[in-house]
């Protein structure tokens, strides 16, 4: 497990063309723990994405399941 510079606990894994990033946020944008998705391009530019609540990552994984199963 990495740290980034705010001390926030974080992964990437490979993908085409650059990253992604899972990064875990104590207390995200409704004051909860969550979970924030980036890009990292091949030039390793971080591309803001979308901070997820905890308690709706199941849903969030199980959407994602059901788009790319039909």
């Amino acid at each position: 497990m990495s740290i980034d510079s705010s001390d926030q606990m974080f992964q990437e894994v490979p993908i085409p063309d650059g990253q992604v990033r899972v990064t875990y946020i104590e207390n995200g944008w409704d004051d909860s723990p969550s979970v924030r998705i980036q890009i990292r391009d091949e030039n390793g530019h971080l591309r803001q994405g979308p901070e997820i609540p905890i308690t709706s990552i199941a849903g969030v994984v199980g959407a994602v399941v059901n788009l790319i199963s039909n």
